[in-house]
């Protein structure tokens, strides 16, 4: 064979191999997502619950060739837990049993197809919730006197069991009281360290949740008198409420005096 024909020879196995049909996705499932946790941990002895305190399987989403818009429904997933402290039974529910400093990992398969890896806590069963610093604010604390201003507290509450920190805990926080305005508009919000507006946050490896107030400084300074907001710290398990829980904390705020001008009316 001379070399140009064994070159041509060449070109067709390589068109042959390209042209060959690509196997159908499994089932029809061309990708995974993660995998969904009702909770961020599991306690020990007792199998993984939802927000509501239910039990509650892990779950994965599965994509056909269409991409995120072709879910695919009635697709069974198998869950495997790569670390001792935490088993998952054949249907997909997660048990705890045995607290871990470390977090399990745990991923999903469906046919060869597999997810990355997810993390999960398995910790003692929270028993209180506590405050993590004073729940009454100073009055001067919340004094209002710039109406240009942005102005943020933080509080803080711990989730214990035994007198030990939990963390992988989600806490609820609240406003159930704050100052009225005429037009009755929220006059603070709940917010994070990065400023965006949050109603829960999970505990640290210190037990530690905290929150934000962000005031709305213009329409508290329309107040006639001090006044005070009131945020509340919850936690319940198994749908029953933590020792302590809620946990309330009380903001007296105190309006910027008003000039003599103000006072008597006039521009």
């Amino acid at each position: 064979m001379t070399r140009r024909l064994a070159a041509f020879a060449a070109l067709l196995a390589i068109g042959a191999v390209a042209c060959r049909a690509i196997p159908a996705p499994t089932d029809g499932v061309l990708s995974l997502s993660s995998v969904h946790l009702p909770s961020p941990a599991v306690v020990v002895n007792d199998t993984m619950r939802d927000s509501a305190g239910l039990i509650a399987p892990l779950g994965v989403t599965a994509f056909g060739v269409g991409g995120e818009s072709d879910t695919l429904m009635n697709v069974k997933p198998t869950f495997l837990v790569f670390d001792p402290g935490a088993h998952v039974t054949p249907e997909g529910y997660l048990v705890g049993d045995s607290v871990r400093d470390t977090p399990v990992r745990v991923i999903a398969s469906v046919g060869t197809l597999q997810t990355s890896t997810t993390n999960v806590d398995v910790i003692p069963r929270p028993d209180s919730l506590a405050a993590n610093g004073p729940t009454t604010a100073s009055p001067d604390t919340f004094s209002v006197t710039d109406p240009n201003s942005v102005y943020t507290k933080t509080v803080s509450a711990k989730v214990l069991s035994a007198g030990q920190p939990v963390r992988s805990v989600i806490v609820r926080w609240t406003i159930v009281g704050q100052p009225a305005t005429a037009d009755t508009a929220p006059t603070g919000t709940l917010v994070s360290a990065a400023k965006r507006p949050v109603s829960a946050d999970t505990s640290d490896a210190t037990g530690s949740v905290s929150v934000g107030m962000l005031l709305d400084v213009a329409a508290l300074n329309a107040l006639s008198a001090p006044d005070s907001f009131v945020v509340e710290a919850s936690m319940s398990y198994a749908g029953v409420p933590l020792h302590g829980s809620p946990v309330r904390f009380v903001f007296p705020v105190v309006p910027a005096p008003k000039t003599q001008s103000s006072r008597s009316g006039n521009p």
